[in-house]
């Protein structure tokens, strides 16, 4: 071979070598399927420390984020974990707001499905009032491309992520202290059971943790009422079922802390009358908020499964972050993750960081 086609041979493959040295495979895009439009990812395998930083907030910067609790304005829960969204979002840039359904179930849809028909958020966080009531705007976020995160009432539609407390587990720790505390006092084996509207999630696995106890113990679930979470109507149903049982009760078990302290006062006030023996009947429940804790000093109520709720809103902030840095389309994957509980009363309440929460 001649010395001048050799040299043409050599430029030629030299060159095919520096093209093809000058081409990245983008191994982090991921493609859009017309399912919630897939969005190239943040990060790749290796990092740089600043450049960590930038790609975040840049990641965030502008992004809609819209919380819609069942309650919000002088609710410590749903406060709680508003205010830590908004103090984290606020931090990357992002476009935080909260959207107070006041109970109102319909008013929830309606504010849900405005938002999804007019692609006005990249990232819904829901508090679902039903299992099954925000199928339908889960499945529509998912088609508009909005991702949905669900906080403490899980529903039958996933969504991308539920965060909350893992109720069934809580309520059988609080149920088993509930169990010693009526042995210890030779209480009968019977306990009530207060819940929210009885076909909700946390009413549904609250009920189901409390069996999960009781049964095997031998104790008898005399009532269940369902309050819908209105605090009147959970007074008056331990009013009437202590005006009529008296001490043949040994325990209240109630799906929510607020719900307790009324509970707590129609006790009292049974004591105060003379319908019961003084510490004849305790009240258990889930969550600890400062309300709770105050009526715990006052000795309105005896234990709780304090869980974290500012965890809850840490972990959506997260979630969030997660879902648009890794760019996959919305209904891609589904998980279900739970924050900690731990059983306070009047020994611990004051030493336990999850307890005694503020709604800011």
């Amino acid at each position: 071979m001649s010395n001048k086609i050799m040299a043409v041979l050599a430029a030629a493959t030299a060159t095919a070598l520096l093209t093809v040295a000058g081409c990245t495979v983008d191994r982090g895009a991921v493609p859009a399927d017309g399912q919630g439009g897939g969005k190239k990812q943040t990060f790749g395998r290796n990092v740089q420390l600043f450049d960590a930083h930038r790609k975040v907030h840049e990641s965030m910067k502008g992004k809609r984020i819209a919380f819609v609790p069942i309650l919000y304005k002088g609710y410590n829960l749903t406060q709680n974990w508003g205010s830590t969204m908004e103090r984290a979002f606020g931090n990357l840039g992002a476009d935080f707001e909260v959207y107070d359904a006041n109970f109102d179930t319909d008013k929830m849809v309606k504010i849900i499905n405005d938002l999804i028909s007019r692609r006005a958020v990249d990232v819904l966080i829901l508090h679902n009032p039903d299992v099954g009531v925000l199928t339908q705007q889960i499945d529509a976020a998912e088609r508009a491309g909005i991702y949905t995160i669900v906080v403490n009432m899980v529903s039958g539609r996933l969504g991308d992520a539920f965060i909350g407390v893992d109720v069934v587990h809580a309520a059988e720790d609080v149920t088993r202290r509930a169990v010693h505390d009526c042995a210890e006092r030779g209480g009968p084996r019977r306990m009530a059971v207060i819940d929210g509207p009885g076909n909700d999630a946390a009413s549904v696995q609250w009920s189901k943790g409390v069996h999960n106890v009781l049964d095997p113990a031998g104790y008898e679930v005399v009532t269940t009422a369902h309050t819908q979470w209105q605090n009147a109507v959970a007074q008056q149903a331990a009013s009437s079922i202590t005006q009529q049982r008296k001490n043949g009760v040994c325990g209240y078990l109630v799906a929510y802390d607020l719900n307790a302290i009324a509970v707590g006062d129609a006790v009292a006030d049974a004591v105060r009358r003379r319908v019961i023996r003084p510490d004849s009947i305790g009240v258990y429940t889930m969550a600890a908020d400062a309300r709770w804790c105050d009526a715990l000093r006052k000795g309105r109520v005896t234990a709780s499964a304090a869980y974290d709720v500012q965890g809850v809103g840490e972990a959506a902030v997260v979630t969030a972050q997660q879902l648009v840095q890794a760019g996959a389309p919305a209904g891609t994957s589904h998980t279900v993750a739970y924050v900690s509980h731990t059983v306070v009363d009047r020994d611990n309440a004051d030493t336990t960081t999850i307890a005694c929460y503020q709604g800011r």
